[in-house]
């Protein structure tokens, strides 16, 4: 299947769909260099899952700090998601996100797991959506090491948009193959996950 790359400027702000079932959000640590000295920059990013069993790379942000929580809430909102089912985030995510309207972040994973509302459906999407995000994680983690410390920021976005890229690019592929999509299945998510390692 051909594939071309966007440049990380254009998939940073790429239009997404506005609704998904389960986001999952995980952060990098990529090496720098800055100032002549060597240093870790923190890089966030999220995965979602939409309700046909389809994942999609949402999106990656470098921290610079205090505001970076509500600079991601934004973007996402700017850039499409009008509603998450679940939201699987750090405290101050999960706020920023709630903080943008009762229906861009209807529950929190913690919140499912305090009122025990979840059905078992919602459930096996929690674990399925957490369970691709840490084999991305891992995926990610292991390109940032394999290249080595980055020049500067744009070197570092530029990788992890191309990364970030073709791991959508076969989370897309894998699904394509599967004859009859099982949503949430335990035969379906090994299948859709091979991909994601």
């Amino acid at each position: 299947m051909a594939y071309f790359f966007w440049e990380s400027t254009r998939w940073f702000t790429s239009a997404l769909c506005c609704r998904y079932t389960v986001v999952q959000f995980g952060k990098l640590r990529i090496r720098m260099w800055i100032d002549g000295a060597p240093a870790t920059a923190e890089w966030h990013w999220a995965l979602g899952l939409f309700t046909d069993g389809q994942f999609q790379v949402l999106g990656a942000w470098r921290d610079d700090g205090p505001s970076t929580a509500h600079r991601i809430a934004a973007d996402l909102h700017d850039r499409g998601v009008e509603r998450v089912t679940v939201l699987a985030a750090e405290d101050n995510l999960a706020t920023a996100m709630k903080g943008l309207g009762p229906k861009v972040c209807e529950h929190t994973v913690a919140e499912f797991a305090e009122y025990g509302v979840a059905s078992s459906r919602m459930r096996q999407a929690i674990r399925w959506t957490d369970t691709a995000a840490q084999r991305l994680q891992d995926r990610m983690s292991r390109a940032a090491k394999k290249h080595g410390p980055f020049a500067d920021h744009a070197a570092a976005a530029d990788l992890i948009a191309q990364a970030f890229q073709r791991a959508d690019r076969d989370l897309l592929a894998d699904c394509w193959r599967r004859t009859k999509p099982a949503q949430f299945g335990l035969d379906a998510a090994p299948r859709v996950l091979a991909r994601a390692a």
